[in-house]
């Protein structure tokens, strides 16, 4: 999945730039639309992925630290 996406977000850049440069500026414009929706989404799915990965993690420090300090107490 990561590498389907990535090259689907160049794809997208290289064809808002080739539709630039070739004088279709409504398509560049239409294209590069897409492409900046999709970019949006894409960071987002991978975002979320890693803060359910980091929050298990701060999440059982922050249980054993808790534990470690009533056990002082």
């Amino acid at each position: 999945m990561n590498n389907i996406l990535f090259y689907i977000l160049i794809i997208l850049m290289l064809t808002t730039i080739g539709c630039f440069v070739f004088g279709y500026h409504n398509a560049g414009y239409l294209v590069g639309f897409i492409f900046a929706g999709f970019a949006m989404s894409v960071g987002l799915v991978y975002s979320v992925k890693n803060r359910n990965y980091t929050h298990k993690y701060w999440h059982d420090d922050y249980v054993e630290r808790r534990q470690k300090t009533k056990e002082k107490e």
